[in-house]
């Protein structure tokens, strides 16, 4: 059993029903790093179109998996109107860069109205621990962040050799959206969240994790090629994780519901760093 100490449970199950004030207006970026075609965007914008009065979305056009919050610097960027199978009613456009180019370029070119929410996903593959460093997904929803938006990142483990079933994380997608809908969440709030890949029925639960330390990721040799090592994604589960962390929810499944922030001060250390290079440069903590 996981205790309040380890982690904290939330019935996202009772938020309710619509949102309670529609005069308020919710305009929503919806991206991804899987890129526009991807089955786990289009989850996405189902679970959050009901909220939104004008929903965009803007993906890369390719899988732009583990580029983390890069941004395109030294080539072109080109942005089309996406032609493909899509929404009712949502605005579709794709972007020849990364997560965070779509949000920057949605933002600046594209979108017509004020943006309130970005909302990045599903990912097709778990983003905890210190792997949502690297992670796209994380990163595109960053941008949101930067500027004070309601961003959230939704990512969901999945199965080798099997086609994957979004049903559980479109819903889970829908309860969080709408509990942010709702009031329920601070307007700035950085989710980083993840879904086991079960039914709805079978999860454990949602609990509000932090980060674990160790992530998914893995340098594997996947093939001799002179010396060519390729970085493959292993979706391991580890139940000995530490209680509390976004890894062991994922390990015994439970939503992990990470609350982040993009300042990585360590505030530990200032007085101590300062202190002692102070002391070591002869300035004055030296005596």
């Amino acid at each position: 059993m996981v205790s309040e100490r380890d982690a904290r449970p939330w019935r996202i199950d009772s938020a309710r029903g619509p949102a309670d004030n529609r005069t308020v207006s919710r305009n929503i970026l919806v991206t991804n790093d899987d890129g526009i075609d991807s089955p786990g965007l289009w989850a996405l914008v189902r679970a959050v179109a009901p909220l939104g009065d004008h929903v965009y979305v803007i993906a890369p056009t390719v899988n732009q998996s583990a580029v983390g919050a890069g941004i395109t610097l030294r080539r072109e960027l080109h942005w089309e109107r996406y032609t493909g199978d899509q929404t009712p009613g949502v605005e579709a456009w794709h972007v020849n860069g990364t997560p965070a180019d779509c949000v920057l370029v949605g933002m600046s070119k594209i979108v017509e109205h004020d943006i309130h929410w970005i909302v990045s996903g599903v990912n097709q593959g778990a983003n905890v621990g210190n792997d949502i460093l690297a992670s796209g997904t994380v990163g595109g929803a960053l941008q949101g962040h930067f500027i004070g938006l309601t961003s959230m990142a939704f990512s969901q483990t999945t199965r080798d050799g099997e086609e994957t079933d979004w049903s559980c994380a479109e819903r889970v997608a829908a309860l969080i959206a709408r509990a942010a809908a709702n009031g329920d969440l601070p307007t700035d709030v950085f989710l980083n969240i993840n879904v086991p890949y079960r039914t709805y029925e079978e999860l454990g639960g949602v609990l509000v994790t932090r980060m674990g330390r160790h992530g998914y990721l893995k340098l594997k040799e996947a093939f001799e090629n002179v010396g060519v090592i390729e970085r493959e994604v292993e979706l391991m589960t580890n139940p000995d994780t530490p209680p509390g962390t976004d890894t062991w929810a994922l390990a015994n499944g439970y939503v992990s519901v990470s609350p982040l922030q993009s300042n990585l001060t360590d505030h530990r250390l200032l007085d101590l760093l300062s202190e002692r290079l102070n002391a070591a440069f002869g300035g004055p903590a030296a005596g």
